[in-house]
């Protein structure tokens, strides 16, 4: 699973990523741009059938999927695993769960 801001001239836009066995899937719309500058509220969720990304509690986009548990791995914050495309940026908090949040439930951790 990874998240990227994709910064262009008007803003910045969320681009989120998932693979796994038998499925990859991309959800990223470059038409909704968002301000530099403040801070925003990203997430993206996956209960095995639906993977979505929020941005400030709002669906940005959605798909489904069939997802599969993932076994142990690596974890990258702020750049990605090889190295290449360092954030430029601050994380207030990073936060996984054993399960599919709602809305409600994840911008109240803010």
């Amino acid at each position: 699973m990874m998240f990227e801001t994709r910064t262009t001239p008007a803003g910045w836009y969320l681009d989120a990523f998932i693979k796994g066995p038998g499925y990859s899937q991309t959800l990223a719309r470059p038409e909704k741009v968002r301000q530099l500058g403040r801070w925003h509220h990203v997430a993206q969720v996956c209960d095995g059938r639906r993977y979505a990304t929020f941005v400030n509690g709002e669906l940005e986009a959605e798909a489904e999927v069939a997802f599969t548990p993932q076994g142990p791995g690596r974890s990258s914050v702020g750049v990605r695993m090889d190295h290449v495309d360092w954030f430029k940026g601050a994380i207030a908090v990073a936060r996984f769960t054993p399960r599919a949040l709602t809305p409600a439930q994840f911008t109240m951790m803010r």
